[in-house]
C-alpha cells in the first residue's frame, strides 16, 4: 500500500481540471473541497483494495476496475463541463450512473462477480451471461427513485438523435433562420450546472457506498471496509 500522503498528489493534480470550471461558473467554487475529497477517495479506496500477500481475487478486479472507471468518468466530466463539451460531459455522467448500477447489482447478486469478470452477453453458460445495463439501472431505481428517469434523459442526449445532434446549435434569429454552430455547449444556467455537478457527486458518493458494501459482502482481503 502507498502512504496516504502520496495519494493526495494525484488528486491535487486532477484538481487542475476544476479550475476552468470554477472560472466559467463561480457558483461552483463552494464545491471545490468536496470535489477534491471525492477525487482523493478514488485513490484511497483503490489503494486499500489491493489484497495482502500479492493475491488478486475476482472481486478485487471488479471493484478496482469500477473505481478506475468512476475516476476516469469523473475527471472527464469535470474537463468537459469546464470546456463546454456537451457530448463528452453527458457521456461521462451517464457512465458514472452505469458504474453505480453495476456495483449495486453485484451487491444484490454477489455471484454475478464471476460474469462481471469473465462473462459475455451471449455466453453459452448462464452464470457467465452479462446482464443488460438498463436492467441494472432499473434495479438501482428501486433504491434511488428517479435515477432511471435521469439515466433515460442522459441517453437521449448521448445517442445520435435530435437532442444530441443539435446540442451545440444556438438560434440567433428565428425569423431569418440564422443559427450559430459551435463545438462548445452554450453556457448553462447556474441552476443547471449545479444540478449536473450534484448528480455527478451524489452518484460518485453512492459508488463509494456500494464499494464498501461489496467488500463486506465478499469479505475482500482489504482495508476498504474501514472507510
Amino acid at each position: 500500500m502507498f502512504p496516504e500522503k502520496d495519494l493526495e498528489k494525484p488528486a491535487k493534480y486532477d484538481m487542475k481540471l476544476f479550475e476552468p470550471l470554477r472560472a466559467e461558473y463561480p457558483i461552483l467554487g463552494s464545491y471545490e473541497e468536496a470535489v477534491f475529497q471525492q477525487l482523493k477517495s478514488h485513490y484511497f479506496l483503490a489503494n486499500k483494495l489491493f489484497s495482502q500477500n500479492g493475491q488478486i481475487y475476482a472481486s478485487t478486479l471488479v471493484i478496482n476496475g469500477a473505481l478506475v472507471r468512476s475516476l476516469n468518468a469523473y475527471r472527464g466530466a469535470l474537463w468537459a463541463l469546464g470546456d463546454g463539451n456537451p457530448h463528452v460531459f453527458f457521456d461521462c455522467l451517464r457512465s458514472q450512473c452505469e458504474t453505480l448500477a453495476l456495483l449495486h447489482y453485484c451487491t444484490g447478486h454477489p455471484d454475478y462477480i464471476k460474469a462481471a469478470t469473465l462473462g459475455a452477453r451471449d455466453h453459452a453458460q448462464k452464470d457467465l451471461t452479462i446482464v443488460n445495463v438498463l436492467t441494472m439501472v432499473k434495479k438501482l431505481d428501486k433504491l434511488h427513485n428517479g435515477i432511471l428517469k435521469d439515466y433515460d434523459a442522459l441517453c437521449n442526449l448521448v445517442h445520435p438523435n435530435p437532442a444530441s445532434l443539435y446540442a451545440s446549435i444556438q438560434p440567433l434569429d428565428e425569423k431569418l433562420r440564422f443559427v450559430y454552430i459551435t463545438t462548445r455547449l452554450p453556457k448553462m444556467t447556474d441552476e443547471k450546472v449545479v444540478f449536473y455537478l450534484s448528480n455527478l457527486m451524489f452518484w460518485t458518493k453512492w459508488i463509494f457506498d456500494e464499494v464498501v458494501k461489496l467488500t463486506q459482502i465478499l469479505s475482500c482481503p482489504s482495508e476498504a471496509t474501514k472507510e
